[in-house]
């Protein structure tokens, strides 16, 4: 008989060849608020999206915290629940804010790795706090796609409207760069 015993890969010291959007790690998200020194503790941090750029592996990082103050607002994904909560590796409810977002190389310093596991993975998202967090990340994705088409839009108009005036022109130098030829002559 065989002995089928199932083994979590983001649970094991390769976890960051095997995490993916809906992960919670164990991060120390830098905190911009006033007062605070030294090093960040560590918090529970929800995975919205893994890339690659020039062969390194990069997570964005949505900020989470039990805090139920309005401070920290915007494109939120909520584990309320128990049920939702506790197979994610969170001890209490806890919100993430896709708002406050940090995009880092996995093999930054900030992460912590418990020493039970070599992996800074808590858990993962199940359920409904998973499906917000995929329709936070379609909002993202989104936005992303809107401000890149809008940025190569004005880049050709803008160029084109510099050659139009140029064309069939001589150039007449800036008052300031005559000033100074005439002050080197």
């Amino acid at each position: 008989m065989l002995d089928s015993i199932q083994t979590n890969l983001t649970m094991t010291p390769a976890w960051q060849d095997h995490i993916t959007a809906g992960d919670i790690l164990s991060f120390r998200f830098p905190l911009a608020e006033e007062g605070h020194t030294g090093r960040p503790k560590a918090r529970p941090c929800l995975v919205l999206d893994i890339e690659e750029r020039g062969g390194l592996r990069y997570a964005l990082l949505a900020y989470g915290t039990t805090s139920r103050r309005r401070s920290n607002i915007g494109y939120e994904v909520h584990a309320r629940r128990r049920s939702e909560y506790m197979p994610a590796g969170l001890n209490e409810p806890t919100r993430f804010v896709g708002a406050r977002r940090l995009l880092v190389p996995l093999t930054h310093s900030g992460f912590h790795i418990y020493r039970t596991t070599g992996s800074a993975v808590l858990g993962r998202l199940e359920g409904r706090p998973f499906a917000a967090m995929n329709a936070v990340r379609g909002r993202i994705h989104a936005e992303r796609d809107i401000a890149a088409d809008r940025r190569s839009r004005q880049r050709p108009r803008s160029r084109a409207v510099r050659d139009r005036d140029t064309q069939g022109q001589r150039q007449v130098p800036h008052p300031k760069r005559l000033a100074r030829k005439e002050v080197q002559q």
